[in-house]
């Protein structure tokens, strides 16, 4: 079915399929961090591309970005969101490590005491 004012898909389809897609790459961040199936920036890289590309699912399947009407309003829209999604994702990665390379003593002091 169709909305003639937004052009919009308004069936439930799109948002089930984002809601499973982003389960199953939160799921998969998840195992790799806990599990430990990667390492240093490794890890890093692929957390980080998982969850930009988590994050431009969503603006797809939620937010319909690619359906409105006008399309240079849609490309100004994107590039802010990817602007907005590197600037938030990076900068947490950023601070995590290093807040984990300066609260976490080295090993060889572990091994020490």
């Amino acid at each position: 079915m169709l909305d003639r004012e937004h052009g919009w898909n308004i069936s439930l389809k799109p948002p089930i399929i984002g809601y499973v897609l982003s389960l199953i790459l939160m799921a998969g961040m998840y195992r790799l961090v806990v599990r430990h199936h990667l390492h240093g920036s490794a890890l890093l890289w692929t957390v980080f591309g998982l969850g930009v590309t988590q994050a431009l699912l969503q603006l797809i399947f939620f937010l319909h970005l690619g359906l409105e009407s006008k399309p240079h309003w849609n490309s100004i829209t994107f590039l802010f969101a990817v602007l907005v999604i590197i600037i938030v994702i990076g900068g947490s990665m950023w601070i995590m490590q290093n807040l984990n390379y300066n609260t976490m003593p080295p090993m060889q002091d572990l091994l020490h005491h």
